[in-house]
């Protein structure tokens, strides 16, 4: 998976491909309609790197368009109760990493916040790759299921699959 990936994108992040992919797979609520594994993660991951390649664009625009306003004085991007808003889910964000066991948080933190690459995690913790991946999975998905509703509304579009990916999840 990792050598096609780096081989047809070879500007993406290939570990957040490959983690995303299993995440997205494990939330599934049944797998007896998947006839082909090796070819259904093959197809989860092109999903999500075309839904990355898609919302890069979309970005693009968006903070160019908000770059107008600004200048205009349309948008206070910088208010304080936005930067007060933002400090608060910042501080609950921390505290739900806190609260997760010890080597889940140091993987997490690593990976997520640091950004280091998941083969170099693995050789500094002397763990495996696949440790690692199912480390920063089982911590995201603890994080999620202790945020409310609302806190998990505020996650960039990027944890929550399009209702066209979702459909191609469920077919064969």
């Amino acid at each position: 998976m990792r050598k096609w990936l780096r081989a047809t994108f070879p500007t993406i992040d290939v570990d957040d491909v490959v983690q995303e992919a299993y995440c997205r797979i494990s939330e599934l609520e049944r797998v007896d309609h998947i006839e082909d594994p090796r070819s259904y993660f093959f197809r989860t991951a092109r999903n999500i790197v075309l839904e990355q390649v898609r919302r890069e664009r979309v970005v693009r625009i968006e903070a160019a368009s908000g770059l107008a306003e600004m200048e205009n004085g349309l948008v206070d991007e910088f208010s304080p109760e936005r930067i007060a808003a933002g400090r608060s889910a910042l501080q609950r964000v921390e505290r739900l990493i806190d609260a997760l066991p010890e080597r889940a948080r140091q993987v997490f933190r690593l990976r997520k916040i640091e950004n280091v690459p998941q083969r170099e995690i693995a050789v500094r913790l002397g763990l495996t790759e696949n440790v690692v991946e199912n480390e920063v999975a089982r911590g995201l998905r603890r994080i999620l299921n202790q945020m409310t509703e609302d806190e998990r509304t505020d996650i960039p579009a990027r944890r929550k699959p399009s209702n066209s990916l979702r459909g191609a999840r469920k077919q064969p």
